[in-house]
């Protein structure tokens, strides 16, 4: 079951990165494309790139918004990422339960995270304002690095913070990670 989870999940997001980069904030940038995103605010870490914004539109599916910061340091690479989507009527069906719910949102986890080579997975249940969540931590790098990630289903809105690299320092990562709020 939760590889058909992840599977319909993972179709949905779509994780893009570029090599250029712009600056952009999460209201920013207004496109001709009209999408209805919860006004938010996360901070990304101060590093000497900038934040870049993309959307991926297919016909008949929820439009993605990316917003990646990556990078490379003394430390290696790493990058930190919020992408936001709407749910899917599909996607409402198969979330409605708690327990398929928390899979879904594993999967999601699990799916972009072995994107880019994540393995050995923790999961743990977590919520933003009474709103249901899954946090997760990986190793990646041949376990020189981690991705952590959460995401939060709020409404129908799915959110996910995700960061991660070779030898990150994970307090800065939890803080990025726990910066994520809601501006109602």
């Amino acid at each position: 079951m939760i590889k058909i989870l992840a599977s319909l999940i993972v179709g949905i997001l779509l994780v893009s990165c570029s090599d250029s980069q712009q600056s952009a904030t999460p209201n920013d940038n207004a496109t001709e494309i009209e999408q209805d995103i919860p006004e938010f605010e996360v901070v990304f870490p101060k590093t000497k790139f900038d934040v870049e914004r993309s959307e991926s539109r297919s016909i008949n599916k929820p439009t993605v918004t990316n917003w990646i910061l990556e990078g490379k340091d003394d430390n290696g690479p790493f990058m930190y990422f919020v992408a936001h989507n709407k749910l899917s009527k599909d996607l409402e069906n198969v979330v409605n339960g708690e327990t398929e719910r928390d899979l879904a949102l594993q999967g999601l986890l699990t799916g972009s995270a072995e994107k880019l080579g994540g393995h050995d997975f923790e999961f743990t249940k977590t919520n933003y304002k009474g709103n249901p969540g899954m946090a997760s931590k990986c190793k990646v790098f041949d376990g020189d690095g981690m991705i952590k990630s959460v995401v939060y289903l709020i409404d129908k809105d799915l959110f996910v913070i995700s960061g991660g690299g070779r030898q990150i320092n994970e307090a800065r990562l939890n803080r990025f990670l726990a910066s994520f709020k809601l501006k109602k």
